[in-house]
């Protein structure tokens, strides 16, 4: 179940009815679909999934609902991370709207970076322009460009209680602490799927946490943004000795196993033999 206010224009029933759900369309979504599916089916005692730039919560609450629906009364561990001030608030509410217990999953109002601290994040671009857009109509914030930073910028009112700083192209950002990948591995065991969608900064992120990704985590499912990122992501897990299941470049329309896709953002699905 999720709120009409997620997504802008979204169709839904106006009362929750039982029906029967077709298989996932055949999209760049597919692969992420397989990703979840085949970790939740490999799982073993327990289940655990991080899900990185997580919106308001779809995919970790589909890996719950799987787990139940797969394993039972499997044990499972779902850590959610997500910047937006907005949809952070919402995906608390899908979590509760779909009566996830609490003790089994964290979530966390942060961006991921390779270092903790804080950064600059975008909510919005120049006023009255084609990105002037509401939460529900945008799921691609991201960390403010280094660009942005070289010249000053002003205070421009708030945004969820935020002070928001228009830079001189007339985007505006806020600041929000961040989290590193490695301090949310550590101590966490045996780690069955990262879901990672965070808009430009997964090769740092990867980088930084090779290590203990090849310790702690079975399969990595990574939506990529550019050519560079996906070179250096295949360059070191690929080094690592992880394999690859899929790995479609993004704005590219591409001949998959399942038929001719049209990917926006790239998709890299990885496993780590060491762990099965």
């Amino acid at each position: 179940m999720r709120r009409q206010q997620f997504i802008k224009d979204l169709r839904c029933s106006p009362v929750p009815t039982m029906m029967e759900v077709p298989p996932p369309e055949v999209d760049e979504e597919y692969f992420e679909w397989i990703d979840l599916l085949e970790s939740v089916v490999a799982a073993r005692g327990s289940y655990t999934m991080i899900d990185l730039g997580a919106g308001y919560g779809r995919w970790s609450v589909r890996a719950a609902f799987a787990v139940r629906q797969y394993h039972g009364n499997l044990p499972y561990r779902l850590i959610a991370v997500e910047a937006e001030p907005t949809v952070f608030e919402w995906m608390s509410l899908h979590y509760r709207d779909n009566g996830l217990d609490p003790a089994r999953h964290t979530l966390i109002h942060a961006a991921v970076t390779p270092a903790p601290g804080e950064v600059l994040f975008y909510i919005g671009g120049p006023r009255g322009g084609p990105w002037d857009l509401t939460p529900d109509a945008w799921y691609g914030q991201c960390v403010t460009k280094d660009y942005e930073l070289a010249r000053p910028s002003e205070p421009d009112g708030t945004y969820r209680g935020h002070q928001v700083w228009r830079h001189p192209s007339g985007w505006r950002s806020i600041y929000v602490p961040t989290v590193t990948l490695g301090g949310l591995l550590e101590g966490l065991g045996q780690v069955d799927l990262i879901d990672m969608d965070i808009e430009g900064h997964e090769l740092s992120v990867i980088r930084s946490t090779i290590q203990a990704l090849n310790q702690q985590v079975k399969r990595v499912h990574i939506g990529t943004h550019g050519k560079e990122i996906e070179d250096g992501i295949r360059q070191i897990l690929s080094a690592q000795e992880w394999s690859c299941w899929a790995d479609y470049p993004s704005l590219s329309t591409s001949e998959t196993p399942y038929g001719v896709v049209n990917f926006a953002n790239g998709v890299q699905g990885w496993v780590n033999p060491r762990l099965g």
